[in-house]
């Protein structure tokens, strides 16, 4: 070959400048590639690289190597490709742990809104409260102790037996297993609903246990089941145990442990027509909507009776309500 390349007729210098402009995995640059391997010629590739940046350099226009129309969807095709291939798989196993974990914080925080007890938020209901709490109730409707026999003005509910000696007290009972029985004394004449009105409790308690649990409610109907006695719709204050619990209409409303060695305690539940108020050893406990309606009021105490192992003595040694 010359010693100057002729780079209109040179045939490598033109297989090398349509290789240049076509781009990488081109036709034109595979089919370049191959011929400088295969020919036999004593090519000297590197010469003619050079002798072709000198002659573009000078200003030769013929073949003058610049990107060809698809060279650049070319170049980011293959650059995709090469990003695809060293991305990882999706981590399926993570995802479904994160998913699993908000499911999970999603259910213990509908748990917990279920379980607090609401408050009252409106400032209309904490004034309406803040008065009923302050309400002068001068007239005894009842004032009862148990200290032998149950007084008059009293009917006794539910299949579980209650005996009033030295206080009222619930007799021992066999009660299938995950069942439960009550039993107690209901007020004979209701109070009206729009009556203000309050209900004191003492309570002597000797050992507390899971197996019996006392309760005072206010109901809205003379009717209680025979086999627990209970109503359909009640305001209830109850000590499971060390705990004491609010439940309003069937749902707990508020739950707080009493001390470990309390012997007695004075519960109090104060209601007008909308609104109710219980205190336990003159702290307040729970307020808010009692929900009873415009029914007539049913004050009453009860024991209920379950299956647990440990038993509890607990009696009621006096009840006391008092109206405006």
């Amino acid at each position: 070959m010359p010693q100057q390349t002729d780079l209109e007729k040179d045939p490598f210098l033109v297989l090398l400048t349509d290789a240049l402009r076509a781009g990488p995995g081109s036709p034109e640059w595979h089919d370049a590639v191959a011929k400088l391997k295969l020919s036999g010629e004593n090519v000297d590739e590197y010469r003619l690289l050079i002798e072709a940046r000198e002659a573009l350099e000078s200003g030769k226009d013929y073949r003058s190597v610049r990107a060809g129309a698809g060279f650049t969807h070319k170049l980011l095709n293959n650059l995709e490709a090469e990003q695809k291939a060293e991305r990882r798989p999706f981590p399926l196993t993570g995802f479904i742990s994160v998913l699993a974990a908000l499911v999970i914080a999603a259910v213990i925080g509908v748990g917990i809104y279920e379980l607090y007890p609401r408050g009252n938020a409106n400032p209309a209901v904490r004034s309406n409260i803040d008065e009923l709490a302050s309400t002068y109730l001068a007239t005894t409707v009842l004032s009862a102790s148990f200290d032998s026999g149950i007084p008059a003005g009293w009917r006794k509910i539910g299949s579980l037996p209650v005996e009033a000696d030295k206080g009222l007290s619930a007799a021992k009972a066999s009660v299938p297993q995950g069942g439960y029985i009550g039993g107690g004394l209901v007020l004979s004449d209701p109070l009206p609903a729009d009556q203000t009105f309050s209900v004191s409790v003492t309570l002597q308690i000797h050992g507390t246990g899971e197996a019996l649990i006392p309760q005072i409610f206010v109901a809205n109907s003379p009717d209680f089941s025979s086999d627990r006695g209970t109503a359909s719709q009640e305001l209830v204050w109850e000590l499971d145990g060390l705990e004491q619990r609010v439940v309003v209409g069937g749902r707990v409303e508020k739950q707080a442990k009493i001390p470990n060695r309390t012997q007695t305690l004075a519960v109090r539940l104060i209601l007008n027509k909308d609104l109710a108020i219980v205190d336990s050893d003159s702290a307040r406990l729970w307020s808010g909507l009692h929900t009873l309606g415009e029914q007539p009021r049913y004050v009453g105490v009860r024991f209920i009776r379950t299956a647990g192992k440990s038993d509890a003595e607990i009696s009621i040694q006096s009840v006391h309500v008092q109206k405006r």
